[in-house]
């Protein structure tokens, strides 16, 4: 079977994305408080609630001969097909069985049978189904790819699990509480058949290497995941961390509705909450993944999943309200956690995992929790039975959760010695995450009680940071530091605030202390832009030194005001100061100042480099048409780094006339960035620059996901914009813009084919398909 391209591969991954929403939906309503709440209907203890969480659980050792089995299967599709299909199946039953006038024991029996059955089948392929996914996606997308997935299906569970719930309420109400649990199977059941029939929407990957053995060698071959002294220290946090996850069972729902006597209702509502919190934090536990690793975020996540539990301490019986209020505002705490956990979890076994042999480490790391996630739940089961004998029902739920919250933040520890390539370490991690969000008053006690510049300039960027603004005074005393260190970091820290009190201080230094004025100082008081700064900026035009020169010009062009712009035009015109044009130049492009055309020509012709690309940035920016013939006289004369923006500059004032010039200069363009600026020209030009721009800035799946969302709104009937993105997705750029041009819209690119420019087809795409 051939690969699939990048574009393939994107569609498999949105099915199995829409499988996963669908196959979330069905196991809500099929396990968790549902199944409690049915269990406990059939007259179930405590034993039967978590046994039917163990089952299922246990038999995940099943998923080691799944693995030896799978891995020597060429097609990923048709080895797990038979589990997922026998997985629904064994659930349709369900559907009757609320209303068979059988005995409650029988009933119960019967479950327990279906529900660890369907969890053999699919836990016999999970490692596989596991390994084709990290196949398909690469290993710096996949917190994008995963994050997003888990987002979706957790909002899809939560709608279908809060919509049911109402469902149950209704019937219950009634009096029809068994109709009610059968209604919910059956629409349970119906979201296993969507589900599926996405999967099978997915296109098939052949194995590249099937490892084919004898079973008594493959078993053997399992012991190799457990000599990895690399890989023992992720089995072993991954046990702790998951008993102190499942230890509880499900006997958080059953504490619900046995002792607070919660109804369906509230209950779904907390679970909604939960699932808000999971897809809001979710991408951003995926962001982080994905840049400091899956370890330092896993050890955050660790000690947030160990207050969890906190919330149920709080709960009392008869206290209806009050519990609704606890439970339904911490959920989304909790969902913000458990959506992080999910997550990163996985994608550390995935992480840790030798890519030569990926699936038996995934079986082996799967196997491992399932065992010791089939366990713990039968510990916290006889652990609840036993409390029952000296405690109320609540207090030894209550017990129970302590004793969780306690095995939740031991896994922190089993965390410290795990490696993972490429992933911060732990301190440095949670030092970065710890400056996002400063407190404001600590910051000015450690201003206050600074005693070394390196400390004191530290603490004033940490005050600024807080954007407390109590700490300005206590910044603004660190302008007469005798450290010139202390001095810089105040007049950046100054600037950040941006208060009026901010801008008194800059310009008392700028005036009166000018032999220490740093560069600071000065561009402070342009990204505060406050007008009041004008007469000592421009001051400071004239300044011996250079740097300060250079940055009273550009601090001139942040005020924004009309009177900076002729100081500017003077300076703009000094022969003997090439740096100083440079920066006027460009402070008068940002002032916009239409006043400065004649400067602006004179520096296209200018030798500099530094200064033709300077005044190219204020033709395209001020939108200067009347030196389109000067552009054209001078592009491809000096043959530097300043083309490429001349060129941009082409494209912004000029015509289609101009497009062959601009391709000429991005053809002879070494450099990725220079190509793109040329190309970004053109797509002026045709009016697609901002388009053109994104899908220059997006690279992998989600350039991808835009050039096929665009196909589907603008060319979804129209062969030649298909045929041609399936050409680029293959590599064909050349064949791809064959058949773009093609099309009448896009004749006037027609000089892309003769110059052959990397990248161009994301020029011609957009046309094609947005004048559609």
């Amino acid at each position: 079977m051939e690969p699939p391209n990048r574009l393939q591969t994107l569609r498999t991954l949105r099915f199995a994305t829409l499988d996963a929403a669908f196959a979330t939906a069905f196991a809500t309503l099929v396990t968790g408080a549902f199944l409690v709440g049915f269990v406990r209907y059939l007259g179930g203890s405590d034993a039967w609630v978590n046994l039917l969480v163990a089952l299922p659980s246990m038999l995940g050792v099943l998923q080691i001969p799944g693995a030896i089995w799978g891995r020597g299967v060429e097609s990923y599709k048709r080895f797990v097909l038979p589990g997922a299909l026998i997985w629904r199946l064994l659930y349709l039953p369900l559907v009757a069985l609320p209303l068979l006038p059988l005995p409650d024991t029988w009933r119960l029996t019967f479950l327990a049978v279906c529900v660890s059955l369907a969890g053999a089948a699919v836990l016999l392929v999970n490692p596989i189904y596991n390994d084709w996914l990290a196949e398909l996606v690469p290993p710096s997308s996949r917190g994008w790819y995963f994050g997003r997935r888990q987002m979706i299906a957790t909002a899809v569970g939560a709608l279908a699990g809060t919509l049911m719930g109402l469902v149950l309420d209704a019937f219950e109400r009634s009096g029809n509480e068994a109709l009610g649990y059968s209604v919910v199977f059956g629409v349970g059941w119906v979201c296993a058949v969507a589900s599926f029939t996405m999967f099978l929407f997915m296109r098939d990957l052949t194995r590249e290497r099937p490892i084919r053995m004898p079973l008594k060698r493959a078993i053997v071959s399992f012991v190799g995941p457990l000599k990895d002294h690399g890989f023992r220290p992720v089995l072993g946090f991954l046990a702790v961390f998951v008993i102190g996850q499942v230890f509880p069972g499900n006997l958080f729902s059953a504490f619900a509705l046995e002792s607070l006597k919660m109804p369906f209702t509230v209950i779904q509502f907390a679970a909604a909450t939960h699932a808000l919190g999971s897809i809001a934090l979710t991408p951003f536990w995926g962001y982080l993944a994905d840049r400091y690793g899956n370890r330092p975020v896993l050890a955050l996540l660790s000690i947030g999943l160990a207050f969890s539990p906190l919330m149920w301490l709080f709960c009392f019986p008869g206290r209806d309200v009050a519990n609704a209020a606890i439970l339904i505002s911490g959920h989304v705490f909790s969902g913000a956690v458990w959506g992080g956990v999910a997550l990163c979890q996985l994608n550390l076994l995935f992480a840790t995992a030798k890519t030569e042999d990926r699936a038996t480490y995934i079986g082996v790391g799967l196997a491992l929790q399932a065992i010791v996630g089939g366990l713990a739940p039968l510990a916290g089961a006889a652990t609840m039975e036993f409390l029952r004998g000296v405690l109320a029902a609540p207090d030894a739920y209550k017990v129970v959760f302590s004793v969780t919250m306690g095995l939740r933040f031991t896994s922190v520890f089993f965390l410290l010695p795990v490696r993972e390539a490429g992933s911060l370490r732990l301190r440095e991690a949670f030092r970065q995450l710890k400056q996002v969000n400063p407190a404001g008053f600590r910051a000015v006690k450690r201003l206050a009680r600074s005693t070394d510049p390196s400390r004191r300039g530290d603490a004033i960027r940490s005050a600024a940071k807080s954007r407390f603004t109590l700490a300005v005074d206590e910044i603004a005393k660190s302008l007469h530091d005798p450290s010139p260190s202390v001095r810089r970091e105040a007049a950046l820290a100054l600037a950040t605030m941006g208060t009026e009190r901010a801008v008194v201080e800059l310009v008392h230094q700028l005036t009166e202390h000018q032999d220490l004025v740093e560069e600071e100082t000065i561009e402070a008081l342009g990204q505060i832009g406050d007008p009041r700064a004008l007469e000592s900026l421009v001051l400071h035009l004239q300044n011996p030194r250079s740097n300060l020169r250079r940055a009273a010009a550009k601090a001139l062009g942040k005020l924004g005001c009309k009177e900076a712009e002729q100081p500017l035009i003077s300076a703009a015109s000094d022969p003997n100061d090439a740096d100083l044009r440079r920066s006027s130049l460009q402070a008068l492009r940002v002032l916009g100042s239409t006043a400065a055309i004649d400067v602006v020509a004179e520096a296209l012709r200018d030798p500099y480099p530094s200064l033709r690309i300077a005044a190219a940035e204020a033709v395209a920016e001020i939108g200067f048409r009347e030196l389109a013939s000067v552009l054209r006289e001078t592009l491809g004369r000096h043959g530097d780094e300043a083309e490429s923006e001349m060129a941009y500059a082409l494209g912004a004032v000029g015509d289609e006339g101009d497009i062959p010039r601009i391709l000429g200069i991005a053809a002879q363009c070494r450099s990725v960035i220079t190509r793109r600026r040329c190309l970004l020209g053109v797509a002026r030009i045709v009016g697609v620059e901002s388009t053109a721009y994104r899908l220059f800035m997006t690279e992998g799946f989600e350039r991808d996901a835009a050039l096929l969302s665009m196909a589907s709104s603008g060319g979804r009937r129209d062969p030649s914009v298909r045929a041609a993105l399936d050409h680029f997705s293959s590599g064909d750029e050349k064949g791809a813009l064959r058949l773009l041009l093609r099309r009448p819209q896009c004749k006037v690119l027609k000089p892309l084919l003769d110059y052959e420019v990397e990248e161009s087809f994301l020029v011609a795409y957009p046309l094609a398909v947005e004048a559609r």
